[in-house]
């Protein structure tokens, strides 16, 4: 029986029939929160329903034991009061740096990791109909610049170890005027990444803004001037924009997805209706720049939820998780491939008889999953699986995953290991990352779900890669999109705009195939395709996910290109499994990670083991990658800047940041030719 609904006589020629979800066959749901159409109105609704009850929260941290420690809480009341005179104190401060000439909407640019400050400055920019405009470290000073330009920020709330950097800029920005750190000039030291500030390097901060033309204060003297001097708020419309989503994108400059108030909302209330889970308590630690997280969260407000922020370090998640406690933790692919590693070798490869006991219990909760009796077990649970969920804090009730595929086998394991429901949704900036999503009790892998409530799908051919909706036994093409959801566009990017829309359907890139069971599955990327000499085309992202399933691989980039046959690859190892396969092959017991990559004979087993891999996944010749470099420094976000903040590839700053082992590489596949 089909999960999805299949409109009657929707297909067309070169376009599947469209789907929908099964509950919702008109492709409407019933609204049970009509009086909410923005969110400055949800914000007020979560406000009303509870309001001495905590609201957002954040460790702690002793700034001499340098040690975090419980979370501590701002009530939805404060929040409300928080947000009311910020929002006054940026009334006025828009009306003497910033005047409105034109009357029209304004931007407020927010420059932070996750924490409490980042959605109160975004609900007091609402509050006067201002839209949010995000700014994240990942972009590098040269996207920052072109956002900030690009999208006419005169004033940036930031955390205050970005003010440094903004001032670096400010010649070459001149719309900026104003900048408002969220941390306290006076009582900083609760933030740990404010301690380099002393009294002293804050005068200078303000000398040097002073000297830059620009005016500098704090969250506590913005306050002030608005609890001393109300302003009366104009709260926006549904149809007026609520923020410039930029994304971190992997060439060129970031695009501005425009969305409105009405569309965050309507996502917000689909998820609402998908996502069964009362008064949820979230982690959130995925960059709130983001559309994913952003949309997590309003959805945990419209359920009257509370969130726990983490304490800034990715590597600390688990810890933040065994104080926070939560019942919701939203991640991406690559965390849960860690959070994997670490569980599963404590447990299914540990040695002796706990290992032994693991892999049982393991296998039989796999088995009844796959039955379709769900991830609980009476049994095992009580033995081993409750310890595991100890790692998340015990009261998980829901794991999601988006922004990539994620392997079937470790959102297999991770559903019965942790005893939680854990879906896979997907979408993209351009719908508030809302297409389609799991149901909670799904008990298969290697699907993206089905249409959340009131959104369509449907898939177009794309016979340049052979994906047609023709294809049996099931239909295959690129994925459109279309609802309430969808953006308004790039913004000052009409070309743009025109590539990513087909009337009111969003063209997504995305390769799709509708499973028998009516699931969505993602199978390949349009735009990551490239062709060899040969004119044979590469689907790259898939042949990188392929690949990534070798145990030794910890990072992948697969390169070709189209004067030459063959592929090469960038491979990182993942030192635990790398570090012995590897000496044991140079007999060196105590050859460190850099020796073993430049060890030829290693290398060179590794390709093998690649190569072989490659031909089990009955890839084609042309796919099987002809030489690898070793690199021992993984890909990550700050230092070498070869991830996005969602932790994709940015494939033409890996191609350049590698050109060099690159050159080489084809250089000796050519010589032995």
């Amino acid at each position: 029986m089909s999960k999805s609904y299949l409109v009657p006589n929707s297909a067309e020629l070169g376009y599947s029939a469209i789907m929908r979800h099964k509950d919702y066959p008109d492709g409407t749901f019933k609204d049970t929160h009509e009086h909410i159409t923005t969110l400055y109105e949800l914000f007020q609704e979560r406000v009303s329903h509870d309001t001495k009850g905590p609201l957002l929260g954040r460790r702690t941290y002793n700034p001499v034991t340098k040690v975090y420690g419980n979370y501590e809480w701002i009530s939805a009341e404060e929040a409300a009061k928080r947000v009311d005179n910020f929002g006054s104190g940026l009334d006025l401060i828009y009306q003497k740096y910033v005047p409105n000439k034109s009357d029209s909407q304004q931007a407020l640019g927010i420059y932070s990791i996750n924490r409490p400050e980042w959605p109160l400055a975004e609900f007091a920019g609402f509050r006067s109909n201002r839209y949010s405009v995000a700014l994240y470290d990942t972009l590098g000073a040269d996207s920052v610049k072109y956002i900030i330009e690009h999208a006419g920020v005169s004033a940036i709330v930031c955390s205050i170890d970005k003010i440094p950097r903004l001032l670096k800029l400010k010649d070459n920005i001149p719309t900026l005027k104003v900048i408002i750190s969220m941390d306290s000039f006076n009582d900083h030291a609760k933030n740990p990444m404010a301690l380099p500030f002393t009294v002293n390097s804050i005068r200078v901060l303000r000398e040097w803004a002073e000297s830059k033309g620009v005016a500098l204060f704090d969250v506590d003297e913005v306050i002030d001037m608005g609890s001393v001097s109300p302003t009366t708020p104009k709260p926006p419309s549904p149809k007026d924009l609520c923020t410039i989503c930029y994304t971190s994108g992997t060439t060129g400059n970031p695009k501005g997805a425009m969305s409105t108030h009405e569309s965050y909302v309507f996502s917000a209330k689909a998820a609402n209706i998908t996502v069964d889970i009362s008064n949820p308590l979230a982690l959130s630690f995925l960059p709130l720049a983001h559309c994913y997280e952003r949309n997590v969260f309003y959805t945990g407000m419209l359920r009257c939820g509370r969130i726990g922020f983490y304490s800034g370090n990715v590597l600390n998640i688990a810890d933040d998780a065994q104080v926070l406690q939560p019942t919701v933790i939203v991640g991406v692919p690559r965390l849960f491939n860690r959070i994997y590693d670490r569980i599963a070798a404590a447990t299914i490869y540990a040695p002796g008889l706990s290992g032994v006991i693991a892999r049982r219990a393991i296998e039989q909760k796999l088995q009844r999953l796959k039955n379709g009796h769900g991830f609980k077990h009476p049994f095992w649970d009580r033995v081993v699986c409750n310890k595991i969920r100890q790692f998340f804090g015990g009261r998980l009730e829901l794991l999601i995953s988006g922004s990539a595929p994620i392997d079937a086998k470790i959102l297999s394991f991770l559903r019965v290991a942790l005893g939680t429901a854990f879906v896979e949704g997907y979408g993209s900036t351009e719908c508030n990352s809302a297409a389609t999503v799991c149901p909670k009790d799904e008990n298969r892998a290697g699907h993206v779900g089905i249409p959340y409530p009131g959104i369509d799908v449907r898939l177009r051919d794309v016979p340049e890669m052979n994906y047609l909706t023709t294809d049996k036994p099931c239909p295959r093409g690129e994925v459109m999109v279309h609802g309430k959801n969808i953006f308004g566009g790039y913004y000052k990017d009409e070309a743009k705009t025109k590539e990513a829309l087909e009337g009111e359907w969003l063209i997504t890139g995305d390769i799709g195939q509708f499973d028998s069971d009516g699931n969505l599955k993602i199978i390949d990327r349009r735009k990551n395709i490239f062709k060899l000499a040969q004119g044979e085309y590469v689907a790259v992202e898939f042949l990188e996910t392929v690949y990534s399933h070798c145990p030794l691989v910890q990072n992948i980039f697969v390169h070709g290109d189209s004067l030459q046959s063959t592929l090469v690859s960038v491979v990182v190892p993942d030192p635990e499994s790398f570090l012995p396969w590897a000496r044991k092959i140079s007999g060196n017991k105590n050859a460190t990670l850099v020796q073993l990559c430049e060890d030829e004979q290693v290398v060179g087993a590794l390709l093998v083991e690649l190569r072989k891999l490659g031909r089990e996944s009955k890839l084609q010749g042309f796919e099987i990658i002809g030489e690898i470099f070793c690199d021992p420094v993984p890909f990550d976000i700050e230092n070498n800047a070869l991830l996005t903040s969602t932790l994709k590839l940015k494939r033409n700053v890996a191609r350049r940041y590698y050109q060099k082992q690159i050159d080489a590489m084809y250089a000796k596949i050519n010589s032995t030719k």
